[in-house]
């Protein structure tokens, strides 16, 4: 759920018996022992998703619990997370929350043998296609994010949007809901990033969330529903590797362009409307969703495209700091 390319070489550990014999293989047993080299490995499985999930919903945690809104049932009457040096205190929970979920999220689906096809062309640099780790060690990797991510939830909020993202995340990976079509495949990548939404603020403020707050986060998940395809331009080759149905693959990619820049300009418009948005927010969202439309129009190739899907996570930061950026 939420990917990009950057160019950096994995480790890799073959079988010692193809290098030299017991001695070798007992250097690179040391190695993956090495606290070190576990947690690159934990931080490579996450590494592409800082800008399409850590920095956005962050910034959304943020924006939204600084509202003149109210979209918790964090009160100034009845909560020590009222203004900025309250919440500025809990951003390290809010972003090991984030992180611990993720990374429960990554491995389910990285560890997967079609997954390791796709990120052996798209991202070898990850930690089952570079051979870091295998499958079986991803596998007890996972149970322990788990449980570290549900009791981190459990002790300091945001356990119910937790839970949910579990049960996503297994509709996804193992009912093998990315490869069920095109329109569940957004579906359950709207829901778990709408989870990640709920969990950040719920943990930032210290509160629940209030009707008005679920609602926004149900028009963000709209949105990514339909523009999240934005990342499958510049996956092409590994999703035909794979042969994942995906919207540039089904309707083509004439049809995929015209149909993200229609509704990325739609949203661009609509949001700012109902937050009553200032000068400032109204130009930021309708000036980078003019940009990006603009070249998944106009411009082609993978270069470009991943181009288009930078601007895309740029964009929807700038939506998720909307309630923020209201007169």
């Amino acid at each position: 759920m939420g990917n990009d390319v950057l160019l950096e070489k994995g480790v890799s550990t073959p079988d010692a018996d193809t290098v030299g014999g017991a001695g070798v293989g007992q250097i690179l047993d040391d190695c993956k022992r090495n606290p070190l080299y576990q947690l690159k490995t934990l931080f490579l499985f996450t590494k592409s998703d800082f800008k399409t999930v850590i920095v956005p919903q962050s910034i959304f945690a943020a924006t939204a619990a600084l509202s003149k809104t109210q979209l918790t049932t964090a009160t100034p009457e009845g909560s020590d997370v009222t203004n900025g040096w309250g919440i500025v205190s809990r951003i390290p929970l809010m972003l090991a929350w984030i992180w611990l979920n993720l990374l429960v999220e990554d491995i389910a689906n990285q560890r997967l043998e079609g997954a390791i096809v796709e990120d052996a062309v798209n991202k070898p640099w990850r930690p089952l296609p570079s051979r870091r780790l295998t499958p079986e060690q991803a596998r007890d990797w996972l149970i322990i994010s788990i449980i570290a991510a549900v009791g981190l939830s459990a002790l300091f909020g945001g356990y119910s949007a937790s839970i949910t993202l579990m049960v996503f995340i297994w509709m996804y990976n193992d009912l093998e809901g990315s490869s069920s079509g095109i329109w569940i495949r957004n579906a359950l990548n709207a829901g778990g990033l709408m989870c990640f939404s709920w969990g950040a603020l719920a943990t930032l403020s210290g509160g629940e969330l209030l009707p008005r707050g679920f609602a926004w986060i149900l028009v963000t998940g709209a949105i990514i529903m339909t523009t999240v395809h934005a990342q499958d331009l510049p996956d092409i080759e590994g999703d035909m590797a794979r042969r994942r149905l995906t919207v540039p693959l089904t309707y083509g990619e004439t049809a995929a362009r015209a149909s993200l820049a229609v509704m990325v300009m739609f949203w661009s418009v609509a949001c700012p409307l109902v937050w009553d948005a200032s000068l400032w927010g109204w130009a930021a969202s309708t000036g980078i969703g003019c940009a990006m439309s603009v070249l998944a129009l106009q411009k082609r190739g993978q270069r470009w495209d991943e181009v288009v899907w930078k601007l895309w996570c740029l964009w929807i930061t700038v939506l998720y700091m909307l309630p923020a950026l209201a007169k």
